[in-house]
């Protein structure tokens, strides 16, 4: 394997970067007949961070099916590990997520409102029914045609800030969030829903009412454990498709 040709990394989010370089080396790198990946040490002497980081790294991209290992052996490549482009399990933002499924991705209709929390919402976020929450509602497309609508909620208290402008809440949020309101998200944990277009849905997505849709209803935390935002996201099923790596148990 050829030197990684990327920086040293910051400390904060370093095994956050490193599982996002490796699984980038993993997917694009032109090195097609590649099956293993460097020691630890080297990874670590390479990147510049430790190897505690990169042995972090490397267990999540174990658990998300892109390497294997085993005591004693090297740090094997899956064979599908280049197919494992929309992973279902993998937190992130949604244009990076469009792209890596093959599409030029872009952001329209975004609109914000601050509305009143309803009961679900509440028990979602841990706050209170009626407390003020900010609804941001936006289109993403794929190669120009509908691809997912996207409603985030995020409660009024956890926000630094109240000005802010469509670019801010458009591409992603996540980053912003973190840069205005002191907030570090972390994880989050997502139901699947299958569902049906009502006449929002169909007119954003343009299909017609009670076409199915997958519906996926996502609650991002802090690396403190804190609900920030509680979001519902709607795909179209023609342009994305989602892909997971299952690891059979012997029982």
């Amino acid at each position: 394997m050829s030197k990684i040709g990327i920086n040293k990394v910051q400390k904060l989010t370093a095994v956050k970067q490193t599982i996002e370089y490796l699984k980038q080396y993993i997917l694009h790198t032109n090195e097609h007949e590649l099956t293993k990946l460097p020691s630890e040490t080297k990874l670590a002497a390479e990147m510049g961070v430790s190897r505690v980081t990169v042995r972090e790294a490397l267990t999540v991209l174990e658990n998300e099916g892109f390497i294997t290992r085993s005591q004693g052996s090297s740090t094997i490549i899956t064979t599908f590990a280049r197919k494992l482009t929309g992973i279902i399990d993998s937190s992130g933002e949604l244009s990076n997520f469009i792209k890596e499924s093959g599409y030029q991705a872009n952001v329209d209709n975004i609109t914000y409102s601050w509305e009143k929390c309803d009961k679900k919402t509440a028990e979602y976020l841990k706050i209170e029914p009626e407390d003020e929450i900010l609804i941001v509602k936006k289109r993403f497309l794929a190669d120009h045609a509908p691809a997912v609508y996207c409603i985030n909620r995020i409660a009024k208290k956890h926000l630094q800030t109240n000005i802010f402008s469509e670019d801010d809440l458009g591409q992603n949020i996540f980053t912003y969030l973190e840069e205005t309101s002191n907030v570090h998200f972390s994880h989050d944990f997502m139901e699947l829903i299958p569902t049906l277009t009502d006449n929002e849905l169909g007119k954003m997505l343009h299909l017609p009412i009670n076409a199915p849709l997958l519906r996926l209803d996502i609650t991002k935390y802090t690396d403190e454990g804190l609900p920030i935002m509680f979001n519902s996201e709607y795909y179209v099923h023609d342009l994305i498709k989602f892909t997971a790596c299952r690891t059979l148990s012997n029982m």
